[in-house]
């Protein structure tokens, strides 16, 4: 067994480079089977054929694999020998494949926005985990069943192929009933794709889609790309109204939401998934950046998201420092016994560090910007970072590494060279009234959770500074008034 995966690795190493596919993918759903038949020929032969296992938390997905055969150019069919899970050599060079494989929806809801799946009336179709790895390019063919119509962001000929350019990170939603609704957001334009009876319009749907990109342009100073779809779709399973996953895959946001009766509920839980998921467009997808720096796109753009929903009057200034308490309880919680670097955090993050790669990236993006706005004189704050990284690492010039990159641009800022070393790539313990008081902020005594407040007598620079997030003095000696007016009334 070692010297067969031996061999594979050394087949990988002379012929692993991607290739171009034409694949026809016939989708075959029903209440009693859920599958896609796939048929297809690579440009040039090889013998090492791989398909992905895992992804994302998701695993087993080479499992769903069967029936494959493979053939040479003329014709002849070629024998396969497996090795492991999603992992096949051939006898000889071939180019021609098919097999079928299983999409019924996986056994975790949580998965359902990573990986293909398909129920009797809708599913997703993401070519990374249904055609042959590696990927580039590819020309799909899609049959679909009688009355199924199909949404994607890719470019489709006269002949209804599609030309996918990187295969890998491109999304088809597929169903009965799907309808769709296109718009623009500044220079992107934007494609609602759904299914289902939501509590909410699909006009308000798409409405506040491009609001959050029309803000997250002026944020970045551009557009990732001219073309962008949001597919809101029922997850494929029954769930709660409240549960929500998502996935951006290249040009594609997939949000999979519970319906919620209550149109004020359910257009909130859809502004707060989009404000996060759809900036992600940018941050990575927009990026040529790669490797695991998950606690930047991922912590950062939870705390950016969290000053959109302000901008827009989703939040109060009050909700947004109730929700950096909450975050850092939750830090607390997640990193255990021991501290770890965000860069550590990242590299374990689907093995148990999730949590810490989204709550401490969220408080240490939080007081990153309070420390530039203050060592700039409000006159720069985390929106710089961004400015930067798309003006260095726009799509289209050589990758270069996530971390290495943000690092860098978050050290060159006024003053931060310090701040960057001790919690972005050390692992220091975050400290927080220690670390707040300076911007006129304070954690307020008593309570099994945390709160942070305004201090009682903030200076006019803390002043100035808390204005720029959204402070208003007349609003808190209201709240405070109102504060110490409920403390008298409850019993000594």
């Amino acid at each position: 067994m070692r010297c067969l995966c031996l061999a594979f690795l050394l087949l990988l190493c002379v012929g692993a480079s991607a290739r171009s596919l034409d694949v026809k993918i016939t989708v075959v759903s029903s209440a009693s089977q859920a599958r896609v038949r796939v048929e297809g020929r690579r440009d040039a032969g090889t013998m090492a054929w791989s398909f992905r296992d895992s992804y994302a938390g998701a695993v087993g997905l080479a499992g769903r694999i069967e029936n494959l055969s493979l053939s040479d150019e003329s014709g002849a069919a070629v024998s396969i020998h497996q090795l492991a899970p999603g992992e096949f050599t051939s006898a000889k060079a071939a180019t021609r494949f098919s097999y079928d494989m299983r999409l019924n929806p996986p056994s975790f809801v949580t998965d359902a926005s990573h990986v293909s799946w398909l129920t009797a009336d809708r599913g997703l179709l993401m070519p990374g985990d249904i055609l042959p790895l590696p990927l580039a390019d590819a020309r799909v063919e899609l049959v679909l069943p009688a009355g199924w119509n199909v949404s994607t962001v890719e470019s489709k000929n006269a002949d209804g192929t599609f030309d996918v350019a990187d295969a890998e990170r491109s999304v088809f939603v597929v169903g009965r009933d799907l309808r769709e609704r296109r718009g623009h957001a500044g220079r992107m334009a934007l494609t609602l794709a759904t299914v289902g009876d939501w509590a909410f319009t699909d006009a308000e749907a798409a409405d506040a889609a491009e609001e959050v990109l029309k803000i997250y342009e002026e944020v970045t100073g551009g557009v990732p790309s001219t073309r962008a779809m949001l597919a809101l779709l029922p997850p494929p399973q029954p769930v709660a109204g409240n549960v929500w996953n998502a996935e951006t895959r290249g040009r594609t946001v997939v949000l999979l939401s519970g319906s919620l009766p209550s149109k004020l509920a359910a257009l909130a839980q859809l502004n707060g998934a989009i404000t996060h998921e759809l900036f992600h467009l940018w941050v990575p997808n927009g990026l040529a950046l790669e490797g695991e720096y998950d606690w930047f796109y991922e912590g950062f753009t939870n705390y950016q998201a969290l000053r959109i929903a302000m901008r827009r009057g989703q939040l109060t200034f009050p909700n947004y420092l109730d929700a950096l308490g909450r975050e850092f309880d939750a830090y607390r919680s997640a990193r255990g016994g021991k501290e770890v670097s965000l860069a550590e955090a990242s590299q374990r993050r689907w093995s148990g560090s999730t949590a810490l790669v989204y709550h401490k990236g969220m408080l240490v993006a939080f007081l990153y910007d309070l420390a530039l706005m203050r060592e700039t004189d409000g006159k720069s704050s985390l929106d710089a970072v961004y400015r930067e990284l798309f003006r260095r690492y726009g799509q289209g010039g050589a990758r270069g590494d996530g971390n290495r990159a943000v690092v860098e641009i978050l050290s060159g800022m006024p003053g931060m060279r310090d701040f960057v070393e001790r919690y972005v790539v050390g692992a220091s313990e975050i400290d927080l009234a220690a670390r707040i008081e300076a911007f006129g902020l304070r954690v307020e005594p008593g309570g099994a959770r945390t709160h942070v407040g305004v201090a009682a007598s903030p200076d006019r620079p803390q002043r100035e500074l808390l204005r720029k997030l959204g402070y208003n003095e007349g609003a808190d000696a209201e709240s405070r008034k109102l504060h110490e007016q409920m403390k008298k009334r409850l019993p000594q």
